[in-house]
């Protein structure tokens, strides 16, 4: 069952960027997020009953929460449909890749977890690969400015990642998905109600049913099913969905008659060779501290 979940999210998530690029006929960014976030909740809500025992946040986890909520929720998804449907999905959805390489980088300053030899070559290796991928935007003519706003994204997902691995550990992830969806749902649709009219001569029920799916099992569904790769299988398993997003992502877009170039292809295999050396260090780490609690 775990691969049938790895598969399915691996298709769902390299989906979301063409959905986001059709959604964006219709909708503005922040109407798409906000959209988003109310299916997904919607969808964890529904599910209540299947975690409805566990703890909710605490009055000392809500500084916290509203901070993880905008890095997680509001803000990547308000920026990714801009983003998207300026450049293409397939190039947007390449940054995706970073997530693991800057999780590393900030885990640093933020839980004091600094990296092994290993792990910094990887790490160092990858930003050389996103050099690439910057220098092959502006050949696109995708502005400098543009291109620091897309690599924005996989750093407040990597910085929101890190928050919750110090603040949260103690809270259901469940319940504060659900608890982040419904308040970037309160803080970001009624933004976009107002900000952002509706192109209503455009494809509406195209991008109506892309938003729809995009909330419903872009966000809702997928979560649910990261959730529980990541406590069946552990983090390491779960966290290698990241690198077939991208490649789907391009796909989608080559499909949809997006320019794909050799250039973006090398740098992509580039990043995902030292995000593998980065997981493949964790594995050791983690095999050596296995090894060392069953010693007599």
């Amino acid at each position: 069952m775990h691969y049938l979940f790895f598969i399915l999210l691996s298709l769902i998530w390299a989906s979301s960027f063409i959905l986001m690029k059709k959604a964006a006929l219709t909708f503005g960014p922040l109407t798409i997020a906000g959209l988003r976030c109310l299916g997904g909740a919607l969808l964890l809500a529904a599910a209540w009953k299947f975690f409805r025992r566990a703890n909710p946040p605490e009055r000392r986890h809500l500084p916290w929460l509203l901070l993880t909520t905008i890095l997680g929720y509001g803000y990547p998804y308000a920026v990714q449909p801009y983003l998207v449907h300026r450049y293409g999905s397939g190039f947007i959805g390449m940054m995706i890749c970073f997530v693991p390489l800057l999780t590393v980088l900030l885990s640093m300053p933020v839980l004091r977890v600094f990296p092994t030899r290993w792990q910094l070559v990887g790490v160092l290796g990858g930003l050389g690969c996103m050099a690439v991928i910057m220098a092959d935007g502006l050949r696109r003519e995708v502005p400098p400015l543009q291109l620091l706003l897309a690599f924005s994204v996989p750093a407040s997902y990597a910085l929101c990642n890190t928050l919750i691995k110090r603040h949260f550990t103690d809270l259901s992830p469940h319940v504060l998905a659900l608890v982040s969806m419904g308040v970037a749902t309160l803080l970001v649709l009624p933004a976009g109600a107002v900000l952002e009219p509706v192109a209503w001569q455009g494809p509406f029920w195209l991008s109506a049913a892309s938003v729809a799916t995009l909330g419903i099992l872009g966000t809702g569904a997928a979560t649910v099913m990261f959730f529980k790769l990541i406590q069946e299988q552990g983090p390491l398993f779960a966290g290698l969905v990241t690198y077939v997003v991208p490649l789907g992502a391009l796909l989608w877009g080559w499909a949809d008659a997006e320019k794909v170039t050799p250039l973006q292809l090398f740098a992509l295999l580039g990043v995902l060779a030292m995000v593998a050396v980065v997981q493949l260090e964790l594995a050791r780490q983690a095999r050596q501290a296995r090894q060392a609690r069953q010693a007599p």
